[in-house]
């Protein structure tokens, strides 16, 4: 049976898990990688497969979360799917990584706000809410300034996100409604949670053309949505 690789690149920390094709998860990992991450990346994948008893040429799906976060680490790991998929013939699912971090979160109320830190003031950002169980994005991914985000949350919010590190005090400060922090434990993306949503798109056969596969880049003035 083909196995899956779940990946998640774009914060400080290497995030990946292999699962069966029913998305029994068989081996994870979660490092911390920083600085090091271009070193870290492909040895750190190769230590998953043999924890796994497995080899490269046994997995025929990669889920990788595309971003938007940290430009240099989504490239880094953007190349090394790539390059695993071109020359293995390995299927890419990509997953957005805000979709991500609010799925991380045990309890959703009515609003969540995943925000990762863009420098500057700026956060990559979305709004979440849930409805009968079902989370539904509510605003295009985006990279903003802080004080643009909180006027377009109406409502009690859950924020989450390493962008509270920066920004966390002024939330409290500035926001108008009931604002919750999750837990730092929660901030930032997993595997597992990048391997249930790609589950998702799998069925629906919505794999990456590897050609023009690119992580999801979103500029202030550009602002995408998929």
């Amino acid at each position: 049976m083909t196995k899956i690789l779940a990946l998640d690149t774009s914060s400080k920390y290497i995030s990946a898990a292999i699962a069966d094709g029913s998305g029994k998860i068989i081996a994870s990992a979660h490092k911390e990688a920083d600085q090091m991450q271009c070193e870290r990346l492909l040895p750190e994948i190769d230590k998953l497969l043999k924890k796994a008893k497995l080899q490269i040429a046994d997995i025929g799906i990669i889920i990788f979360s595309k971003g938007p976060g940290s430009l240099t680490s989504l490239r880094i790991g953007a190349a090394a799917v790539k390059g695993l998929a071109f020359t293995r013939k390995i299927k890419i699912v990509g997953v957005p990584t805000l979709d991500v971090i609010a799925r991380c979160l045990p309890i959703i109320p009515s609003l969540a706000v995943p925000m990762v830190d863009a420098r500057r003031g700026n956060v990559y950002c979305s709004i979440y809410s849930r409805r009968g169980g079902k989370l539904s994005r509510k605003m295009k991914y985006s990279v903003i300034p802080v004080a643009e985000l909180l006027k377009s949350v109406k409502g009690d919010t859950i924020f989450t996100g390493d962008g509270l590190a920066a920004y966390g005090q002024y939330i409290r400060d500035n926001f108008k409604f009931k604002a919750e922090f999750a837990p730092e434990r929660y901030w930032y993306p997993s595997a597992e949670v990048v391997l249930e949503l790609g589950l998702g798109l799998i069925k629906k056969k919505k794999f990456e053309d590897t050609d023009k596969f690119t992580p999801l880049y979103v500029y202030p003035k550009d602002v995408q949505v998929r």
